[in-house]
């Protein structure tokens, strides 16, 4: 197997400072499944000053103090290098009372969440394999290292890290493991509403996510208010699209509650509209891309309906205006004896005729319209 380069300088360094040194992870995990590997993680018995000293003449910072973990910047790479570790008890189904740095390298393998995650590999490619990872690895099996009862209770959030290996590799979970993700499934109110956001989002990224959800709904429905989904398969290019496509016959969604920013809700609320509208009628068509989210609403109108609407969009896109770029002002309006107070009123109105392409939005067309209508 071939390891990088810079991953090799990384382990070399230290091991030449007499220090073990190994990837770890999920790294290793998508190496063994010539999968693309976005961050490499190393695992070592140095000590965090250790690391610093052995890498000064490299860019590199503390992004884990409490974990011991440094990163390094080696060939624009950044590798991250944490301590062995062992941890006491959980408090609070997430976090551990205590952190202690170890020299015992299956002590850290141990603490660790699934078998397939669990392994490590030195710099000559020697595997070390604890837990049975690779064969669960070839038997494409999600299993917790230890009783699931065990880790699930640790950090509740390793209930959704599981259902997203399962989407994102096409495996399937332990009967066991399986078992214990819907038993302990309330422990996830103990999680932040930011982190099943953003589990929830990378689960969203997969073709198979709608089947998944479907599987796992008493799960996701302690957080979300998802019912059955139709769709067998996820055909939507960004996660707030399918999002929005699983909310769409929802009243009540909560979003601002589960942390999603306004531009997010603002976006999943249009997305949600959009699914209400007859995308034939043009007047419906242009009201509803008459906004900042116009590219947004018309991939997403693309994909829900399985049809491409860029040709219409191109030639509708000139009468999608919203109320700010009318060409003509509010003091032009009162010149045909509109009050301060009808102005937004009429404008309004001149926005729904563009919208429904009576006049164009030129000054012209505007005044020459209010020259010879009373808008009441």
């Amino acid at each position: 197997m071939r390891i990088k380069k810079s991953i090799k300088t990384a382990l070399k360094r230290l091991n030449n400072h007499g220090y073990e040194a190994y990837i770890v992870g999920g790294a290793l995990r998508d190496m063994l499944l010539k999968r693309k590997v976005s961050d490499y993680d190393i695992t070592t018995n140095a000590y965090p000053n250790a690391i610093k000293m052995i890498f000064d003449d490299y860019i590199c910072y503390d992004i884990g103090k409490k974990h011991g973990t440094i990163a390094v910047i080696i060939d624009s790479d950044k590798i991250d290098i944490t301590p062995y570790r062992s941890e006491d008890k959980y408090l609070d189904h997430r976090h551990p009372s205590q952190i202690r740095f170890s020299k015992d390298l299956r002590q850290d393998l141990k603490r660790r969440d699934f078998t397939i995650n669990a392994m490590c590999m030195d710099i000559d490619t020697n595997i070390i394999d604890y837990f049975d990872g690779i064969n669960d690895l070839n038997n494409k099996i999600i299993r917790t290292v230890g009783k699931p009862q065990n880790r699930f209770n640790e950090d509740a959030l390793r209930i959704l890290r599981a259902i997203r290996f399962k989407a994102q590799l096409g495996f399937y979970i332990e009967e066991n493991t399986d078992r214990y993700i819907h038993k302990l499934k309330d422990t996830l109110n103990y999680i932040s509403q930011e982190r099943k956001k953003e589990e929830l989002l990378h689960i969203l990224n997969y073709r198979n996510a709608f089947e998944i959800i479907n599987e796992y709904i008493d799960v996701f429905n302690t957080f979300m208010p998802f019912k059955n989904i139709e769709r067998k398969h996820n055909n939507f290019s960004n996660p707030l699209y399918a999002l929005s496509y699983i909310l769409k016959d929802e009243e009540d969604i909560r979003l601002k509650s589960l942390k999603y920013s306004n531009h997010e809700i603002d976006l999943i609320r249009l997305l949600i509209q959009s699914t209400k509208i007859n995308v034939n009628d043009d007047y419906e068509f242009i009201s509803l891309l008459s906004n900042q989210y116009q590219k947004d609403i018309l991939n997403f109108l693309n994909e829900y309906h399985h049809k491409n609407y860029d040709e219409r969009y191109n030639e509708l896109k000139k009468y999608m205006i919203d109320i700010n770029q009318l060409k003509i002002t509010g003091d032009q309006i009162k010149e045909y004896g509109y009050e301060a107070k009808e102005i937004s009123k009429v404008k309004r109105h001149l926005v729904d005729l563009v919208h429904l392409r009576q006049i164009s939005n030129s000054e012209k067309a505007l005044n020459n319209y209010l020259k010879n209508h009373i808008i009441k």
